[in-house]
């Protein structure tokens, strides 16, 4: 039987972006669902207010699904930016080690795509309550990509996201790592190319059409490339406070006003096309807590933490605790960003 996330994302791609008739529906659901993990609650939320909110199928129930949406943000707001209790209604804290996904490049598509659906269909149905919700995900997210970006070419885009983070495996497979100059994974380029559209406002080497071929991995950039200027430029205006510093040491639109919450702070080190990141700890499963780009290209280290069954365990070996001491290369200071929970 498919994964939940690959349904989930399935589905928004089918309707969202090649524009099909939804399957037979299914009534809007009292809570997130307790056993998915934290990406396919996020996912739950945006395709049940797809069906509720936009395309307003019968049996449904549109405050429900609004609910559910605005909780799928505030929950990162209290927890972390992709941190999602296993049971929200129960409330005690995130629970067992897989609540944390953050910054997660293996799993970054369907955070995205959730995002984008959220935030497209918000728009088209007006909903004031969501809107500025979904907009300051986007901005905390791309925020936390300029930090760890590097400008490099590839087949479909011009930048990479190097960043440490929950779920690792950037080096698994084609991309990202092992050979530089290999086009990013498809788990990883999608996270790739939202950046380069909200950085620079367009796509340079990828079309719609291209991207369509490359399937619902791609749905998060297919759907942020349907909102209109206007839309698009709320996401990447300039904003308050001290600017970030992102790939070639370039400042961007993102400020330390845009660094969302997260479970563990991230450190970057950054000189020109250079930098490191890292998590001193993180209690997540496959963690990678460093990564970077020196001159010979991306780097990363992960700590190999148990993959049993759901429920994961509560505890990792060490804590959760980076085995590794801190880069010290480029040189340079280390800046820290991220408000930790209350």
């Amino acid at each position: 039987m498919p994964q939940p996330n690959k349904q989930l994302l399935q589905y928004l791609y089918d309707t969202l972006v090649k524009g099909q008739s939804p399957p037979s529906n299914q009534p809007t659901p009292g809570k997130l669902n307790p056993s998915f993990t934290p990406n396919q609650k996020f996912l739950q939320a945006a395709v049940v207010y797809t069906k509720a909110c936009f395309l307003k199928l019968p049996g449904t129930n549109a405050s429900q699904a609004r609910k559910l949406a605005q909780l799928a943000f505030q929950l990162q707001r209290q927890y972390g930016h992709h941190c999602i209790p296993h049971d929200p209604s129960q409330g005690g804290g995130l629970g067992p080690t897989g609540a944390i996904e953050t910054l997660t490049p293996t799993h970054a598509q369907l955070w995205h795509a959730g995002g984008a659906a959220l935030l497209y269909c918000a728009l088209q149905t007006g909903d004031n309550n969501l809107i500025p919700l979904a907009q300051s995900w986007w901005r905390a997210e791309a925020a936390l990509n300029h930090l760890t970006a590097w400008q490099k070419s590839w087949n479909l885009g011009g930048y990479q996201v190097i960043a440490p983070g929950a779920r690792g495996g950037s080096d698994a497979g084609a991309g990202g790592g092992g050979d530089p100059d290999a086009p990013p994974a498809a788990q990883n380029s999608a996270r790739d190319l939202d950046y380069e559209l909200l950085l620079t406002g367009k796509l340079a080497h990828a079309s719609v059409g291209q991207l369509q071929q490359q399937g619902r991995y791609f749905t998060a950039p297919l759907v942020l490339l349907k909102l209109k200027p206007a839309q698009l430029k709320v996401l990447n205006q300039p904003g308050s406070g001290a600017k970030l510093a992102g790939p070639g040491g370039v400042l961007g639109p993102w400020t330390v006003n845009d660094v969302p919450t997260l479970p563990s702070p991230l450190s970057v080190l950054r000189n020109a096309d250079q930098h490191s990141a890292w998590f001193g700890r993180l209690d997540a499963l496959e963690p990678q807590l460093q990564a970077g780009v020196d001159a010979g290209g991306p780097w990363y280290n992960f700590y190999d933490s148990p993959q049993p069954p759901p429920p994961p365990p509560a505890d990792l070996a060490n804590g959760g605790q980076s085995p590794w001491p801190d880069p010290t290369q480029p040189g340079g200071q280390v800046e820290r960003y991220g408000p930790q929970p209350a």
